[in-house]
């Protein structure tokens, strides 16, 4: 149910761009009918000018040839009935005249079928706006139909703990708060051993013994808190002791005995930071195999198999006052926000949850030390990384224009780049992308089992024009590149992109400007259309990897000879080879062509491969 409701979440969202296309579409189609009735009046305007002062027009002889010519086809009409009126008595109507009351009336009848279209897309609007209410109540109910209470699986907990105080001698109370939390079931199942790993830890290496405790002016009785609550959509669980807390001079031995950092690093560490390595695999500060808590294994497995419902912990510690383990976790595993933004023109997505903070920086926030990049935010310079090189992949990708689902309000062009504020562990960092999109609540999809994902992708989302777009976990891509980069490797080496030539074709007849079109599709081309030079030219503004343009040359606005002319003006576009295809088969035309910049010259009709094979050529020619 809960997929079958994700699914309809998609439909919705590809309902609602599909509305806001229709919309789009209906207020040209208004614009485009105004623009029309305007012409319209001014025929109409020409018309009675004409009926009033014929001569004026050279009207009089076409309405005297039409009057003989329907008196020899109607001889039963007597010319006689009307000879008696003066022209100022009688209007004269010609063959235009019905004609046009026809296009009046067509005109009405079409005036009244925009109305109806603009009515019927406003009550979609509307529809959707309910269905979108609806949706997002059956899904809320789904959701916590599938949650469980917290409880069902720390209710086991206090008697095991008071079995363990009876056998090592060591009174302890277990505090329960908040265990009516719901947790979605998925997760739950997979919360069971890292609680209890953590319950043990604090048992055996947080609470400390009865006479350390009075000695200490502690209580006899050890205390250990289980609370959970729900802050924004996720819910944190904290298992708390008042015991010895960690020690971290044990913790900096260790890290030396490792060989994980130098004694001069060690000294530039904080607290919080030190703490971080009791998670690293194989870290343990304890003399001895404990069969009680760690029996061998350390706290890297808490980690991971939280990692596994997309969660994290933290740790918080304070020598003989406690110490305090803290639980995030995702309030559902399938429909969440995401912040969907743009690398080049890809479209990556990440967790709304795992954002502290979106800001633009000020030139002045950003800092460069040595090959390093910082940002001071609040106090605390952060380490900037840009998602574009944490994703180093040498894969192809095409240049193509973006779908109208990545269609943001633009930012100013002397903006920095946007920046993502987030939490690794316990230390914040930026990440830097080249464009924010849209924050969706969207649906998460895994992956197939055919190729094994990488690990820090959650799965992938779908927009509302059908694209797919990985999820990414920022921090476990961080953590995957510092990994990567403790291993010395070249740089990566890109793939140049496929050969996929973006064509533009200009022509002002949209029949054959839309023929050719589909004859360069249909074999392997990429095609953009403009009605004439002007529309080209701002085609070309908006889509610089155009490769080639195929122009006619009699054309409203700008015709072939002034977009030459304009082309040649410009280095961007007088480097792009251009293709003239017209009706003038004379020389003189060809020649001018040829001598204002045209690389090839054909005439209508054409040979399709003759024409093709001269693309190419010049295609080939670029490379």
């Amino acid at each position: 149910m809960n997929n079958l409701v994700g699914e309809l979440a998609i439909n919705r969202d590809a309902l609602s761009l599909q509305n806001d296309q229709l919309q789009g579409v209906s207020r040209q189609l208004l614009s485009r009918f105004e623009r029309f009735q305007a012409m319209v009046g001014q025929l109409r305007e020409i018309s009675d000018q004409m009926l009033v002062a014929p001569e004026r027009y050279g009207y009089a002889a076409t309405v005297a040839n039409k009057t003989q010519t329907a008196a020899i086809a109607y001889p039963a009409v007597p010319s006689a009935a009307t000879a008696e009126f003066d022209p100022l008595e009688m209007d004269r109507y010609g063959a235009l005249h019905p004609q046009f009351q026809e296009i009046l009336e067509n005109l009405v009848q079409l005036e009244e079928s925009i109305d109806d279209i603009t009515l019927f897309a406003r009550q979609s609007n509307q529809l959707l706006d309910q269905q979108r209410n609806r949706l997002g109540q059956l899904q809320d109910e789904i959701i916590w139909a599938r949650m469980l209470p917290l409880s069902e699986v720390v209710d086991r907990f206090p008697r095991m703990l008071r079995d363990l105080a009876t056998t090592y001698k060591k009174p302890v109370q277990l505090t329960q708060t908040g265990t009516g939390v719901l947790i979605e079931k998925a997760i739950l199942e997979k919360l069971n051993d890292p609680l209890l790993h953590l319950l043990r830890n604090a048992f055996d290496h947080g609470i400390e013994s009865v006479d350390s405790r009075l000695e200490q002016g502690k209580p006899e009785q050890g205390q250990i808190e289980i609370r959970a609550y729900h802050r924004g959509n996720q819910t944190m669980i904290e298992i708390r002791d008042d015991g010895q807390g960690i020690n971290l001079d044990r913790i900096r031995v260790r890290i030396l005995q490792l060989g994980l950092l130098s004694p001069e690093e060690l000294m530039l560490m904080q607290p919080d930071q030190i703490l971080e390595f009791i998670f690293e695999p194989g870290f343990s500060t304890a003399d001895r195999v404990s069969e009680l808590s760690g029996r061998g294994v350390g706290l890297d497995i808490v980690r991971s198999q939280l990692r596994a419902v997309k969660g994290t912990v933290t740790v918080r510690s304070t020598p003989d006052q406690g110490t305090t383990f803290t639980l995030a976790l995702p309030l559902t595993l399938t429909i969440t926000k995401l912040i969907v933004c743009l690398v080049n023109s890809a479209a990556l997505a990440l967790p709304a949850d795992s954002i502290e903070e979106i800001l633009t920086p000020q030139p002045s926030q950003v800092k460069q030390s040595g090959t390093e990049r910082l940002l001071a935010w609040r106090d605390q310079m952060l380490p900037v990384y840009r998602l574009g090189d944490l994703l180093a992949y040498g894969c192809p990708q095409l240049e193509m224009p973006l779908s109208k689902a990545f269609v943001s309000v633009p930012t100013p062009s002397d903006w920095a780049l946007p920046m993502l504020i987030l939490r690794q562990d316990q230390q914040l960092f930026a990440l830097e992308v080249d464009r924010l999109v849209t924050e969706q609540e969207l649906v998460i999809k895994p992956f197939g089992s055919t190729i094994a994902p990488p690990s820090y992708l959650y799965g992938c989302t779908i927009l509302a024009d059908g694209s797919v777009v990985p999820i990414v976990d920022a921090v476990m891509l961080l953590n995957f590149n510092q990994l990567e980069t403790q291993v010395p490797q070249q740089p990566p080496s890109y793939l140049p992109a496929p050969q996929v030539p973006t064509i533009l074709v200009v022509d002002d007849a949209v029949t054959l400007r839309r023929t050719l079109a589909l004859s360069l599709e249909r074999n392997g081309f990429r095609v953009l259309q403009a009605r004439d030079g002007r529309e080209a030219i701002a085609q070309l503004q908006k889509n610089p990897f155009v490769k080639l343009i195929v122009c006619d040359i009699e054309m409203p606005n700008m015709n072939g000879f002034e977009f030459l002319s304009h082309r040649r003006q410009d280095k961007q576009i007088a480097a792009i080879p251009t293709v003239m295809l017209t009706s003038r088969s004379n020389e003189k035309h060809n020649w001018l062509a040829r001598q204002l910049g045209a690389n090839a010259y054909f005439t209508k009709p054409f040979l399709e491969q003759e024409f093709l094979g001269e693309i190419r050529e010049i295609l080939d020619r670029l490379q």
